[in-house]
């Protein structure tokens, strides 16, 4: 019996030895082996390579060299860093395993004063001081090609986590392409800073103030600023960009109409009334006065492609409003109201078949036109509308001082979706039928003969490359908003250690750097930038708050009217009967009845005017109360509700099971 009992324990030891060597045996292969998989259970699959990731990485034709500079220490210091490390670097490893030995990565963890921490600061790192000592840590990225050309990220920031896969691709896809498509820009506001993006470059410039558009532009394309009274455009360009230009010649529109005819391609954001440059005083350009949008400086050439964007409308969303303070009508307090005319539009509200729009989350819009067609014009393909309960108001009530945030936002009505963004396709004509203008020299007298003999050969050669007609489907994309590119609408701008870090709001960056892609031939990184969660809202109370303020809201801007003429009231009876102020004066017995009906009045509006508030937050606090219900008590009544069935089937099983047994 004991040599039994030997036997069964030595079995026993062995056996869990066994098993001891088997799991760590399993562990260290499952990390080695397995250390690239993973389960992406995201819901847009966040840490999952995208397809757009492996076209770039695909279509590498020349090694690539990442080297990627983390220092231990932030792992000791600064766990959440230590954590983001790792995740940068398994996604770099991804990469070079997709690249099929493309892309050769380098890690190192450069120590104070070394060779290492030299090549990093030398390919433009930036060191980040840890303590009193002055020590730096790093964490960024270096990358070179096969002719050395370099790219880097200076400092990774946790806040970009979201957009990790597209700042990496982005990298990769600049040192394949080091030759970027160039882009011309015409615009009247200073999207290129008030130094035009010299700033950075030039010591002692001043920080840098110019829009994230076209900083982030600025990596991927060679971006120039083109003279608004341009009368050719460059023969090298490859995309022409319209943003809110000046009040443009013939001559230039003239330009402009060719480059479209011959196959050029071109983005135009025009506004009835831009916010962004209402605000920018007159002394710097600005055009408070609201006398013209930036719709009518193209208009000829929307009249020869038979669009409109009407210079007297703006357009609204009752749907898609955000929430804004302003006055009551009694002016006495503030309020939170849906403003339609500052709008966040999500899916649905954008073209899910278009490749710059499809995977994209949201835009934030403030005070847009919108496209409409004329009877044998383009074809108009929307990229961007409101929803069914879009509307239009006069351009007039959002101008001057203070737009009439509470009267708008009463008034207006829905009458359809409104476009507000569009691709033009099909054959255009020339919006200058009867042939090219003359040249201003041809005009002015007091030119000499060999300027005017210039000017008339110029003029010879358009008229004689004169195209009237499109060979094929011109390449337009027209938008009736400028504002959606500026900062404030779509990004928060951090300065990190002299860097500046966007950290996104909404797609709207997003959107202007895909059409960049789309129209320059390059789609690859689309489908990156749309990647990440924003907030997420939660569209069923939203649409009940809605729906209670369309049921309350009048009646309560009726009560709080009715509340402060009865306050005016009550007070004009009160100077009347007092108008010395003296406490001590002795009121009629018809003043004091006069006082007190105007008293309970107040009273009374203002319990009414308490239920009609209460009400606009009773459903939605009835809702969140049910939502609290499901998240304390659902989970654990849905185990105890899985554990039951679990005993139950098991319980039967082993009646079963006895059963059969007692028979055999």
């Amino acid at each position: 019996m004991s040599q039994t009992k030997k036997r069964s324990g030595v079995v026993t030891a062995l056996t869990l030895t066994l098993l001891a060597i088997g799991f760590v045996a399993t562990v260290m292969l499952s990390n080695n082996a397995l250390r690239s998989s993973r389960i992406d259970l995201t819901d847009d699959g966040l840490f999952t390579l995208s397809q757009g990731t492996r076209n770039v990485l695909a279509n590498l034709d020349e090694p690539l060299t990442l080297r990627f500079y983390f220092s231990s220490r932030l792992s000791r210091e600064i766990p959440q860093i230590g954590i983001y490390g790792q995740r940068v670097q398994d996604m770099l490893e991804e990469f070079s395993t997709e690249s099929r030995g493309k892309i050769r990565l380098e890690v190192y963890d450069p120590e104070p004063f070394s060779d290492v921490e030299d090549r990093a600061v030398g390919f433009g790192l930036k060191g980040v001081p840890v303590d009193q000592t002055g020590e730096t840590v790093y964490f960024g990225l270096a990358g070179t090609n096969s002719t050395n050309s370099q790219l880097a990220i200076p400092f990774f920031d946790e806040q970009r986590e979201k957009f990790l896969e597209y700042d990496l691709a982005r990298m990769v896809y600049g040192l394949a392409h080091p030759d970027k498509p160039r882009i011309g820009v015409i615009t009247k506001l200073p999207i290129a800073g008030s130094q035009r993006g010299r700033a950075m470059a030039l010591p002692g410039g001043g920080p840098d103030d110019s829009w994230m558009i076209w900083a982030q532009a600025q990596n991927l394309f060679d971006v120039i600023e083109l003279p608004p009274q341009a009368e050719e455009m460059p023969t090298n360009l490859d995309l022409l960009v319209l943003i809110h230009p000046p009040i443009l010649s013939d001559l230039s529109l003239y330009a402009i109409d060719q480059y479209v005819l011959n196959g050029g391609r071109v983005l135009i954001f025009v506004d009835p009334h831009s916010e962004a440059d209402a605000s920018r005083p007159p002394g710097m350009g600005g055009n408070r006065s609201g006398i013209y949008g930036s719709t009518q400086n193209i208009q000829k050439l929307m009249d020869a492609w038979g669009v409109d964007i009407p210079a007297d409308e703006v357009a609204g969303d009752l749907k898609n409003g955000r929430k804004v303070r302003a006055p009551d009508e009694s002016r006495t307090r503030m309020q939170a109201v849906l403003y339609p005319l500052w709008m966040e539009l999500r899916k649905g509200d954008f073209s899910e078949d278009d490749i710059t729009t499809s995977q994209l989350e949201a835009f934030r819009i403030a005070s847009p036109g919108h496209i409409v067609s004329k009877e044998g014009g383009l074809t108009i393909e929307p990229l961007i509308q409101t929803s069914e309960q879009g509307g239009t108001v006069d351009v007039a009530r959002i101008q001057g001082q203070q737009a009439d945030i509470l009267g708008i936002a009463n008034d207006m009505k829905p009458t359809g979706r409104k476009i507000i963004s569009a691709r033009l396709t099909g054959k255009a004509k020339t919006a200058f039928p009867d042939g090219p203008p003359k040249p201003k020299a041809l005009n002015q007298d007091d030119i000499n003969a060999e300027k005017k003999a210039e000017a008339q050969k110029i003029w010879a050669f358009r008229k004689a490359n004169h195209i009237s007609d499109a060979k094929g489907d011109i390449h337009v994309v027209l938008t009736a908003d400028v504002d959606m590119l500026a900062d404030g609408l779509w990004v928060q701008v951090r300065d990190m250690f002299g860097q500046r870090i966007a950290v996104p709001t909404s797609n709207n960056g997003a959107w202007f750097q895909n059409l960049l892609d789309n129209m320059t031939g390059s789609a690859d990184l689309i489908s990156l930038r749309s990647r990440g969660g924003f907030q997420r809202p939660f569209t069923l109370i939203e649409d009940i708050q809605r729906e209670a303020e369309r049921e309350f809201r009048a009646k309560e801007q009726e009560l709080l009217v009715s509340l402060a003429s009865t306050e005016k009231q009550l007070g004009e009876v009160r100077k009347a009967t007092d108008p010395s102020g003296d406490a001590r004066i002795v009121l009629s017995d018809q003043q004091k009845a006069q006082i007190e009906k105007f008293q309970e009045e107040m009273l009374r509006i203002r319990k009414e005017l308490r239920n009609v508030q209460f009400a606009l937050r009773s459903d939605v606090e009835e809702l969140n109360g049910w939502i609290k219900v499901a998240n304390i008590a659902g989970m654990p009544l849905a185990v105890g509700v899985i554990a039951i069935i679990a005993a139950l089937w098991r319980s039967r099983r082993r009646k079963a099971f006895a059963a059969d047994f007692s028979k055999s």
